[in-house]
């Protein structure tokens, strides 16, 4: 599913064609199941801003109005002159520029495991006290891993990361990825955490997001697409996910193993 650099990507495309003049919206026949909340409509809007928490993001509609996307396991938008005639297109926003220039900006699911929000600013800042820091951001820090880790010894370290209450912006791919540069095993308790560990955490963290943001994210088989359409290139950057051979030795097979219920990969002999 999408994850941060996915996420922030699709961010960083649409935030040049801002600000947007709402002139309608088109929903497709089954959106109800995307759509949770809808305290506004976004016609007549004007579309000021976009940001990105963790996995999810922010569409600001005027001062007060923010509309929240998740994207599931393979949502997305699209930004382009014409009509979006993709299939799974859901929600569509015919909109114009400032210069008077029509642009489409719709959001695309096979899967329908995504969710959209339209909320006032209360429904907003209550949802998003359900996401931990930012793992991008300057509260997400050595220290605060190590004090989460402390708050939750009996947890494994790699299940963990996921948590979004906890470490906004993880997904599957990226703790494998974060636990591989950090030469910890995926399967560690979180008691044995370290503050040595901790740091080389956040530091591997920060390798990871270089790596794949640089790149437009990281699209698997039948996955993750930016607004373009187009596929990210950060698989080229992966160490052990989805890899037979550890990328950090060059020389040992990395194994796959079923962790919580999610595939993890690791090498036995970078990480302890």
């Amino acid at each position: 599913m999408p994850e941060l650099p996915e996420v922030e990507t699709i961010k960083n495309q649409i935030a040049p064609h801002l600000p947007l003049k709402v002139k309608s919206v088109a929903y497709s026949d089954v959106s109800g199941s995307l759509i949770k909340d809808k305290e506004f409509s976004p016609k007549g809007k004007e579309l000021t801003g976009i940001e990105r928490q963790g996995k999810v993001l922010l569409f600001k509609f005027g001062p007060e109005l923010i509309t929240i996307s998740g994207l599931g396991m393979s949502g997305g938008w699209r930004v382009s002159p014409t009509k979006v005639k993709e299939k799974h297109t859901h929600v569509q926003l015919s909109c114009e520029k400032e210069n008077g220039e029509k642009i489409f900006l719709a959001y695309v699911d096979p899967r329908r495991f995504g969710n959209l929000h339209f909320f006032k600013p209360e429904g907003a800042a209550k949802w998003l006290t359900r996401l931990g820091a930012d793992v991008s951001k300057p509260e997400f820090t050595p220290q605060y891993i190590y004090e989460r880790c402390q708050k939750h010894p009996g947890k494994v370290i790699k299940a963990f990361l996921l948590e979004q209450n906890h470490f906004a912006g993880v997904g599957n791919y990226m703790a494998s990825e974060i636990c591989a540069h950090a030469g910890v095993l995926p399967d560690r308790l979180n008691s044995t955490i370290t503050n040595e560990d901790a740091k080389k955490l956040w530091q591997a963290t920060q390798i990871v997001l270089e790596g794949t943001v640089s790149t437009g994210g990281t699209t698997f088989s039948g996955g993750y697409k930016d607004t373009t359409g187009s596929q990210g290139e950060g698989v080229k950057n992966l160490v052990v996910f989805y890899q037979e051979v550890c990328r950090l030795c060059d020389r040992t097979k990395v194994i796959k193993t079923i962790l919580k219920g999610r595939g993890t990969y690791h090498c036995p002999r970078c990480q302890k």
